[in-house]
């Protein structure tokens, strides 16, 4: 078999993604000795069987890629499902994956289980180093026990000629979105990329909205039907300090794209504006920053019409800007202020005699 050099640095193994021209994502993990490594660990990868097109737009093409065999999915303990017709309707669907990003790549365990396999970091590109060390923290010893860690369940670690694999849950929210954000600020961990498409739920399926129709009797929040969990995903561009640092030392310059070696301008969020100063800054505090952002787009945005229709009550009583922008615009943000904005937009709501209606996600 030719020798084949793999990419020695993550950037390199980015830049592969769609190239050379007629390029797949799916090229790099497609290698018969990384198919193997992975087969000798108990991983099979979906396979590929149709490119799709972005209409025009190529950052929407992607690689549909599939299980790779006609065995249902097994539990694995962090996915469920939920229906609103009756419980002996629930079906799970041969599932799909929209292969966008060669970064990462799913597989099936010997026992019929999905997961999810994330290239982290490659020997000799430190630009990976952080994001290892970041899932590794929160990995270690008792912390994945602990109920507010709420980062992504790491199930495996495996290394292949110097390319570092973890091996997460396969997943299809506020309150543990805040705490989880705060148990990594405790391990001195900031994340940096703080938003709704970091964040997964433990529903195998994806978004699903209450039929129009439902049985009697079957319906409620869509929350009472399964065990919720909500995790943090996304620590690519996370900073972590020792310890036994100087707080005065746990600052950082320019954005987090930057930061960690990709191409100037990646970076898709908007950034925190102390991160276009060139002058050091705190990263929890931008972490903060992109909580309320987050929260006000989705206050603002997605949430403001049920608001308006079901929260009569809470949507009189609660302003986002009195509760949330004397926190957010502080000049010393302390990790407490995170939950302690939170405790009061709970309280502010219990407060509300709210009745929710059937169909309520």
């Amino acid at each position: 078999m030719a020798h084949f050099d793999w990419p020695k640095t993550l950037q390199k193994w980015r830049d592969r993604c769609w190239k050379p021209e007629g390029g797949w994502p799916y090229d790099l993990w497609r290698r018969e000795p990384l198919q193997k490594f992975f087969r000798e660990h108990g991983y099979t990868l979906w396979t590929n069987l149709n490119l799709r097109s972005g209409l025009g737009d190529t950052h929407l093409d992607h690689v549909e890629l599939y299980p790779p065999n006609d065995e249902p999915r097994r539990p694995d303990g962090y996915t469920f499902v939920s229906n609103y017709e009756s419980a002996s309707d629930i079906s799970i669907t041969k599932p799909n994956f929209c292969h966008l990003n060669n970064i990462h790549c799913p597989a099936r365990t010997v026992h019929n289980q999905d997961v999810l396999i994330r290239l982290v970091s490659i020997d000799g590109d430190v630009n990976g180093d952080e994001h290892y060390e970041a899932i590794r923290r929160l990995s270690a010893g008792q912390s994945p026990f602990r109920g507010d860690n709420y980062a992504l369940p790491l199930l495996n670690e495996l290394e292949f000629n110097g390319l570092r694999f973890v091996v997460f849950t396969m997943g299809g929210y506020i309150s543990w979105f805040y705490t989880g954000v705060k148990f990594c600020h405790d391990n001195l961990i900031a994340h940096l990329d703080l938003d709704s498409d970091n964040t997964l739920f433990n529903y195998l399926g994806g978004r699903m909205v209450p039929d129009n129709t439902p049985t009697v009797g079957v319906t409620g929040p869509f929350r009472s039907h399964f065990p919720i969990r909500y995790y943090i995903n996304g620590f690519e561009t996370a900073v972590c300090f020792d310890k036994d640092s100087d707080l005065a030392s746990r600052k950082i310059t320019g954005p987090p794209d930057v930061r960690v070696g990709r191409t100037e301008g990646e970076y898709a969020r908007e950034c925190a504006p102390e991160m276009l100063t060139g002058e050091p800054y705190c990263p929890f505090k931008a972490d903060v920053w992109y909580l309320g952002r987050m929260l006000h787009i989705h206050m603002d945005t997605e949430v403001k019409g049920f608001v308006e229709k079901y929260l009569k009550v809470f949507h009189e009583d609660f302003s986002f800007d009195d509760v949330f922008s004397k926190f957010f615009a502080q000049d010393a943000i302390q990790n407490e202020s995170i939950m302690q904005v939170f405790e009061e937009h709970l309280g502010t709501i219990n407060e509300a005699n709210v009745v929710f209606p059937g169909a309520t996600l």
